[in-house]
C-alpha cells in the first residue's frame, strides 16, 4: 500500500461523503451521519493521526470537477464528441465553449460541492480535536495541517467561484452568509500564516503527501501570485518572501528527469526532492486516478497490457501541441503519429465516426468539436501508464506542486515588478532541464508559454491565464467567446436553492 502507512489515509468518518464529493455540508440544517463524538474523538495518537489522514482523503476529489473546470476550460485540454462517446449531455463541448450556466454542465456544482465537503470534513475534525482533552507530542502540527487543508479547498474557492461563504469550526448550525471574494482571500492568507508556525519543517518521507512549511509557502505564493485578480491588489513583493522561504530551505530542487515526478512509481523513486505536495492514490486503496482511460485511444489497452479498453477522450489542440519545439524533452509526454501494438506494428481500428477501417495514426488536428474522428487529437501520457493493469486506476500520486512551478512564479513575480534580468535565471533552470536554449530575456508573453510547457495538464492553465490577461481575451480553437464575466463561474442554481443567503456572480 505504497506511502500511505505515514498519514494513515483511512475514511475515519463517512467515507462516502468524504471521499466521492457528494452532498458537501453548504446547508448546515442537513442532518449529518457523519459526525464524529466531540467529547470522546481522538482518544489516542493513532486516532490522532487518521483524523487528519481522512481528511487529508478529501482532496482526492480535486482531481475531477475542480480540474476540468481549470483545464477543460483553457487552450490545453479539448474534450471532442467522438461519435457516440463524451457526448455526455453537452458538458464537455459546454466547457470548451466557454458557454456553460448555472445548471450546466455539472461540474459547477460538483467543484463547489468537493470543496465544502473538504472544508466540512476539516471543521468536524478540528472540533473533534478543540473537545479532546488528549495531549500528544505534534497535536499542534495536525491541527496546522488540517488548516491548511481547508485554506486549499478555500484557495480554489476563490479562484473558480470568488464570494463564497467562510464556514469554520464555530459556525452556527443554519446557512451560512456570503463572503466577499476579498474576504475569503483574507481568510486564506490569515490561515496560512496561523498554520505556518506549527507545520513540520522537513521534506522526507513522514511528510510526504502532508502539508509541510513548503507546502504552506507555496499555497500563500499561490495566493499572493493572483492578488491582483482577486481583490485588485497585487502583493508580487509578497509572494516572493514566501517563494523564497522554499527556495532558501534547500529541500528542493529540480528532478534530473522531466516524467520522473508523474512517474507511477513517484511516491518512492525520489521524486519529491521536487515535487512539493502530492494527493496520494492507489488502485486499490486509494482510487480515483485513471488519467490514462481519459486520453488513450481504445485500441491502445493492449499496448499497454490494460484489462480494461481505456475511453478515447481528452486530447489536446494542435496549436498548444505546437508550442514545444521538437528538441523540447517535454514533448515526450504527448503520443502523436503512428500508434504501435506490443509487436510493432501499427494498431489498425473501425471509426465509430465514419465507419472506415484505418491505422491509428494521432494528428494534432481536431477537425470538429461534435463530430472528431476516433484519430484526432494529440494525446497526453504525461502521468506514467501503469502496464499489465487489471484495473482503471492507477498509483500514481497527482502532483499539485512543484518546485520548478516556485521558480517559475518568481521570475514572473521579479518580471511584474520590473526586474526582468533577474527573472532570467530562474526560467533558465527549468528550460535547461528540458534540453532546450536559454531565454535571452523574459518577457510576460515568453514566460506565459513557458508555464503552458512546463505545466500542462498539471491544473493551473485557467489561473495563469486569467493572471495574465488571456482567458477571456484570448480566443483559440472552438472557443470564441471573450465574456470578461466568466472569468469566475455562476454559483449552481442548486447551490442558490440551498441557501438563500447566496448571490449570483454577475453576468449569470
Amino acid at each position: 500500500m505504497k506511502r500511505f502507512k505515514q498519514i494513515k489515509i483511512t475514511a475515519v468518518l463517512s467515507g462516502a461523503l468524504l471521499l466521492t464529493g457528494i452532498h458537501a455540508c453548504t446547508d448546515l440544517d442537513t442532518e449529518v451521519y457523519d459526525r464524529a463524538s466531540a467529547e470522546n474523538f481522538p482518544l489516542n495518537a493513532n486516532e490522532l493521526l487518521s483524523t487528519v489522514g481522512g481528511t487529508y482523503g478529501t482532496l482526492r476529489g480535486w482531481n475531477g470537477a475542480p480540474f476540468e473546470l481549470s483545464e477543460v476550460t483553457t487552450d490545453e485540454i479539448v474534450v471532442p464528441t467522438r461519435g457516440p462517446d463524451w457526448y455526455d449531455n453537452g458538458q464537455w463541448q459546454q466547457l470548451v465553449k466557454h458557454t456553460w450556466t448555472p445548471v450546466s454542465p455539472g461540474q459547477i456544482n460538483g467543484a463547489w460541492e468537493w470543496g465544502f465537503t473538504a472544508i466540512a470534513s476539516t471543521n468536524i475534525s478540528l472540533k473533534g480535536l478543540n473537545a479532546s482533552t488528549l495531549t500528544i507530542e505534534g497535536k499542534e502540527s495536525i491541527v496546522a495541517e488540517l488548516r491548511m487543508i481547508r485554506a486549499f479547498a478555500y484557495f480554489w474557492l476563490c479562484d473558480l467561484y470568488g464570494n463564497v461563504p467562510i464556514i469554520t469550526e464555530t459556525s452556527p448550525v443554519g446557512n451560512p452568509p456570503q463572503s466577499t471574494r476579498q474576504e475569503v482571500f483574507n481568510f486564506v492568507e490569515n490561515e496560512i500564516k496561523a498554520a505556518l508556525p506549527n507545520l513540520i519543517d522537513a521534506n522526507n518521507v513522514t511528510t510526504y503527501a502532508r502539508f509541510n512549511k513548503s507546502a504552506a509557502n507555496t499555497l500563500l505564493a499561490k495566493l499572493y501570485m493572483n492578488a491582483e485578480v482577486y481583490t485588485g491588489t497585487p502583493r508580487w513583493q509578497d509572494a516572493i518572501t514566501a517563494l523564497d522561504e522554499v527556495i532558501n530551505s534547500g529541500d528542493y530542487s529540480l528532478n534530473g528527469t522531466y516524467l520522473d515526478n508523474f512517474a507511477v512509481d513517484n511516491d518512492k523513486n525520489g521524486s519529491n526532492i521536487e515535487n512539493i505536495f502530492v494527493i496520494p492514490f492507489d488502485k486499490i486503496y486509494a482510487t480515483g486516478f485513471a488519467w490514462q482511460m481519459r486520453t488513450l485511444h481504445y485500441g491502445q489497452g493492449g499496448t499497454y497490457g490494460l484489462t480494461n479498453n481505456p475511453w478515447n477522450g481528452w486530447a489536446t489542440r494542435a496549436e498548444f501541441f505546437n508550442k514545444f519545439t521538437e528538441d523540447d524533452k517535454r514533448r515526450e509526454m504527448w503520443l502523436f503519429g503512428p500508434q504501435l501494438d506490443q509487436s510493432g506494428n501499427v494498431i489498425a481500428f473501425v471509426d465509430g465516426v465514419d465507419n472506415q477501417r484505418k491505422d491509428l495514426i494521432f494528428t494534432p488536428t481536431i477537425t470538429s468539436l461534435e463530430r472528431a474522428l476516433g484519430n484526432e487529437g494529440v494525446r497526453n501520457v504525461k502521468y506514467e501508464v501503469q502496464r499489465n493493469n487489471t484495473r482503471s486506476d492507477q498509483d500514481n500520486d497527482l502532483v499539485t506542486f512543484r518546485y520548478a512551478d516556485v521558480l517559475l512564479m518568481k521570475a514572473e513575480a521579479l518580471v511584474r515588478l520590473g526586474n526582468a534580468g533577474a527573472a532570467l535565471p530562474f526560467v533558465n533552470q527549468v528550460r535547461a532541464r528540458a534540453g532546450v536554449p536559454d531565454f535571452t530575456e523574459v518577457t510576460l508573453d515568453n514566460l506565459l508559454e513557458e508555464r503552458g510547457r512546463e505545466m500542462a495538464w498539471e491544473g493551473w492553465r485557467r489561473n495563469d491565464l486569467i493572471r495574465f490577461g488571456k482567458f477571456t481575451t484570448d480566443t483559440w480553437e472552438f472557443k470564441t467567446d471573450t465574456d470578461p464575466n466568466k472569468k469566475l463561474y455562476p454559483i449552481s442554481s442548486q447551490q442558490l436553492s440551498n441557501n438563500p443567503n447566496l448571490k449570483q456572480n454577475t453576468g449569470y
